[in-house]
């Protein structure tokens, strides 16, 4: 029996569309000359591509690949295998749109995600380039950091789509920015423990991906020796998980973490956890069998409606992370990707010699507060309050345990009177604000590369998630706020504007963040000149009291 469901509830998906807008598949966007004629070419170790001129911030242009297979689609009966290698084509691929978004549920969004499509044929990666430093035009150019950027969406929704992930911010200093679609939900995280479908594959497409960069970033200028990978919410959390990873050793050499990191108290990597999802999961798609391998055959035919109705509800049951990373047992065949809990293997020393930046918003719950209210969380932490509890706490802890820290838990933030208002802080706190303070702190006691943070809170004169959630907190920065001055989101301020706006505080702040940004990728540090101090985290300052 499971003892409760307590994914903190922070949303609920209804939204699902099958190739609910039209795509061009990949043989609709071949050409039949060997060379191509268009804005700007390269050719992948697959082939051809042709993307498209577009213009930044201050007249730079940059060249934007979209749109571009980084492995064959997880098809059929590759549905939940780990992804295979690309067959090379022969012509020219047009890559200036983005491919479809992966199958999933959307409601957290909003206005700021609008994908062109959705399918199952989702692996696509989107590769920018200032143009001025392109090697194939700019022969005597250097090559340049790569910055390879995970989507956040709680391992169940979200694309790499420049409607969020905008790289005109980027673009005027010197770096490539490549994001990537990879599998979410039950695609991505459904575990079985067996070869067929050992679950992480959400991962293990990352891992593809990386070691795509490492084939193909001389071909678009980049430096395959000065990868850093970064992420946002759930995306800074595969970021993390992969740099404990032997799987990814040698892809990247530093992170970048915003508001999230591998003990996020968001989602549990708990074995019990992800079986009892695939549980619930079989039962509303009506399979009764316990053979992994027959499970599997009957997925592999199931209709995407059917599964994704399932998903559906299992995310409504479970609350905001159902299908999850999970640690692994070692399967023939399979590249292990997490083998231990994510805190036993910092401790370990696991990812030690990587630079890393952690970040987080001064009230990332914020961004969640309409969901928590239409969902009623604080009625049900009334009812259960173990529902209050971090996910990864909640399935490690007893019955008794559980109450007692629920009752800590109270005094410290509540008060006895269980709000909206006093949840918000406590929820900032516990799931992502503590995660990265004590990440910070055993990292720094292990004594290998720095590790840098920062807090963001800044009031903006046009914030994009006030607008976008009808939100009205009056100070404080709220999760997504700090990515939102590194990424451009061109759904909210216009995808085609030529013209930028003069100087405000919004374009200082934005110059500031992209500047540490940058800066990280070129030495790996948020300061290179030597003018600003920025040291780097001291274990013994980082100490709090409860310790």
């Amino acid at each position: 029996m499971v003892k409760h469901l307590n994914c903190v509830w922070l949303l609920a998906i209804h939204f699902f569309c099958v190739n609910c807008m039209l795509w061009p598949n990949i043989d609709q966007r071949y050409h039949a000359n060997q060379r191509p004629q268009c804005d700007v070419r390269a050719q992948l170790d697959s082939g051809w591509v042709c993307g498209s001129i577009r213009s930044a911030e201050e007249g730079v242009q940059y060249a934007s690949f979209r749109g571009i297979p980084y492995a064959q689609q997880p098809l059929g009966q590759l549905r939940f295998k780990e992804l295979q290698p690309l067959k090379p084509w022969n012509g020219v691929l047009e890559t200036i749109e983005e491919g479809p978004i992966c199958p999933q549920y959307d409601e957290i969004y909003g206005r700021m995600g609008q994908p062109t499509a959705m399918s199952e044929a989702c692996i696509y990666a989107n590769v920018h380039v200032p143009f001025n430093e392109y090697t194939s035009y700019n022969q005597t150019a250097n090559y340049l950091p790569i910055l390879v950027f995970i989507h956040g969406g709680g391992f169940q929704i979200g694309s790499s789509g420049s409607d969020i992930h905008g790289p005109e911010y980027l673009m005027s200093k010197g770096v490539i920015v490549i994001t990537f679609n990879h599998r979410l939900n039950v695609f991505g995280y459904l575990s079985l423990n067996s070869t067929k479908i050992p679950g992480n594959n959400g991962l293990r497409d990352a891992i593809t991906l990386l070691k795509w960069v490492q084939r193909n970033a001389r071909v678009f200028g980049g430096d395959p020796d000065n990868v850093t990978l970064g992420g946002q919410s759930c995306g800074a959390v595969a970021a993390h998980l992969l740099s404990l990873s032997k799987a990814s050793e040698g892809l990247f050499k530093r992170l970048i973490l915003m508001s999230g990191v591998a003990t996020a108290g968001f989602y549990t990597t708990s074995p019990s956890y992800t079986q009892m999802v695939a549980q619930m999961f079989l039962g509303n798609v009506g399979i009764n069998s316990t053979d992994a391998d027959e499970i599997h055959d009957q997925l592999v035919q199931m209709p995407l409606e059917k599964i994704m109705e399932a998903n559906r509800i299992v995310q409504f049951k479970t609350g905001v992370i159902s299908f999850a990373p999970v640690e692994e047992s070692e399967l023939t065949g399979v590249s292990r990707i997490l083998d231990d809990d994510p805190a036993n293997l910092i401790k370990q020393g696991r990812g030690k010699d990587l630079p890393m930046i952690i970040g987080s918003t001064t009230k990332e719950c914020e961004f969640f507060k309409n969901r928590i209210i239409y969902l009623d969380l604080i009625g049900l932490i009334k009812e259960n309050p173990s529902v209050a509890l971090p996910v990864n706490m909640s399935y490690s802890v007893s019955a008794k345990k559980s109450f007692d820290l629920y009752q800590m838990i109270s005094d410290r933030y509540f008060q006895g009177n269980l709000t909206v208002e006093n949840y918000l802080p406590y929820c900032a706190d516990s799931f992502f604000i503590y995660p990265a303070i004590k990440v910070a702190e055993w990292r720094a006691s292990l004594g290998g590369a720095p590790v840098y943070r920062y807090e963001f809170n800044f009031d903006s004169t046009f914030n994009v998630v006030k607008f976008t959630l009808m939100l009205h907190y009056s100070e404080g920065s709220a999760h997504v706020e700090d990515m939102t001055f590194v990424f451009r989101t061109n759904s909210m301020m216009g995808a085609d504007e030529k013209s930028f706006p003069p100087r405000t505080r919004d374009d200082l702040m934005k110059s500031w963040m992209t500047s540490f940004v940058v800066n990280f990728m070129r030495c790996s540090q948020p300061v290179c000149d030597g003018e600003v101090n920025w040291p780097s985290t001291d274990a013994q300052q980082l100490k709090l009291p409860a310790d």
